[in-house]
């Protein structure tokens, strides 16, 4: 019974850290319905559930971490590729557009 949402905890740790966020979409459930069977008398095992809980939570906000820098990314080189930001003299934004590459000769 217990040992059950140790091993999903585990789970969920081993998915996020191989990138394989599609699995979280069976453990988190399973995880929900694991927590419900945990007996509540026994606070040696739920101290133990709780390291589980609080490393698996620490996995869980360095992922979320990544994911935001990494769309963060994404939308600065979207950014970049519609063209140069300027500002002119009165502080006004302007975007110069990027132009079809210069072609060379051989």
């Amino acid at each position: 019974m217990t040992k059950k949402i140790d091993t999903i905890l585990a789970d969920v740790r081993n998915s996020l850290m191989a990138g394989n966020y599609g699995q979280l979409a069976t453990l988190i459930p399973a995880l929900e319905t694991a927590e419900a069977q945990v007996p509540s008398n026994d606070l040696a095992r739920l101290k133990a559930l709780k390291a589980e809980a609080e490393r698996t939570a620490h996995c869980l906000q360095a992922a979320l971490s990544g994911v935001r820098a990494a769309r963060r990314r994404v939308a600065e080189i979207s950014e970049a590729a519609k063209g140069l930001t300027t500002y002119d003299r009165e502080g006004h934004k302007a975007t110069v557009p990027n132009g079809a590459p210069a072609s060379r000769r051989v």
